[in-house]
């Protein structure tokens, strides 16, 4: 286990303080082109190998400019979930609407076969009705 110490020398500790590149005094926040930016992992590391102030702390924003980029990225982030959200909304929607559907189909077809029984019952007996009241007709 000394092992171990020995090895984690350059790792730094809580206690450490460790210097960030001076950030210069006419730099302006360019909140357009870091809102606008692609959302890639591979373009984003991509320009901050190319510029090391990339990494710089944005202390001097306003208000207004936190709360825009706020708004897009929150937009954008909304967009990528309704698209991926949205086929599985309708493929579970298209589900339960075909179970509802089969419910509700299997509830007509029993309530028209009852409908139609009654009514061919209530039809034949009309008929025998008919035919036994003729036949006492003729008998008189």
């Amino acid at each position: 286990m000394t092992n171990s110490s020995s090895q984690d020398f350059g790792i730094p500790v809580l206690t450490e303080v460790i210097p960030t590149p001076p950030r210069p005094a006419h730099a302006e926040p360019a909140i357009e082109a870091v809102a606008d930016s692609a959302p890639l992992a591979t373009d984003a590391k991509a320009s901050d190998a190319a510029d090391p102030a990339a990494h710089q702390p944005i202390d001097s924003w306003l208000d207004e400019e936190w709360t825009r980029m706020e708004q897009k990225i929150s937009e954008r982030v909304l967009t990528q979930l309704l698209e991926r959200i949205e086929p599985v909304l309708e493929q579970r929607i298209r589900a339960s609407l075909e179970q509802v559907m089969q419910v509700a189909a299997e509830g007509i077809r029993q309530d028209f076969h009852q409908t139609l029984a009654d009514a061919i019952s209530d039809a034949v007996a009309q008929e025998v009705d008919k035919i036994h009241f003729s036949k006492k007709q003729n008998n008189l």
